[in-house]
């Protein structure tokens, strides 16, 4: 085969290997959920640090949020509750919104959001996806949060992970 051929190769699959997970990727098939939990915060906590461009609103750089057991818990009942249920929706079949599940777990917030996803395998995976869309991006980098909680689950054929990440400013 010709030199420019094989280059080409070369250059696709480095492409295609790109693309997918890194081995040292929070994947959530290879990693526990707490670690797999504790990276999302991480990279959340590091867009944080830095200024980001939401759509087109420009946030500054705010405080790292502080990891909620109760958020975790609202978090994690939500995305298994999508996961046992085959549902992608911030409303739960029990006709709840975040600011009830986050009120049942017992953290007594002023302010919540929440972020969902379906499909990333790993935690860089849905940051980076959530840091490209503009709502998204909003949650993470607003300054009135002090606090999240991550949650995931999966179903029952692969690919199918979801995600959840709760925040709230207590009362």
């Amino acid at each position: 085969m010709p030199a420019v051929f094989h280059r080409y190769l070369a250059a696709l699959t480095a492409v295609a290997l790109s693309v997918g997970a890194s081995a040292a990727d929070a994947v959530v098939s290879r990693a526990s959920g707490a670690k797999v939990r504790a990276r999302v915060v991480e990279l959340v906590n590091d867009a944080r640090a830095d200024g980001k461009r939401c759509g087109r609103e420009r946030f500054a750089a705010a405080p790292p949020l502080s990891v909620s057991r109760e958020l975790n818990d609202a978090a994690t009942d939500h995305a298994r509750d999508m996961a046992r249920r085959r549902y992608f929706e911030h409303r739960g079949r029990d006709g709840s919104e975040p600011r009830d599940r986050v009120r049942r777990s017992g953290y007594q917030s002023r302010l919540t959001g929440e972020n969902i996803a379906y499909g990333p395998e790993s935690a860089e995976e849905v940051v980076a996806g959530w840091l490209a869309s503009p709502g998204h991006c909003a949650n993470i980098m607003d300054p009135r949060f002090r606090d999240i909680g991550v949650g995931v689950a999966t179903g029952p054929k692969r690919g199918q992970i979801y995600w959840v990440q709760n925040f709230g400013a207590p009362r």
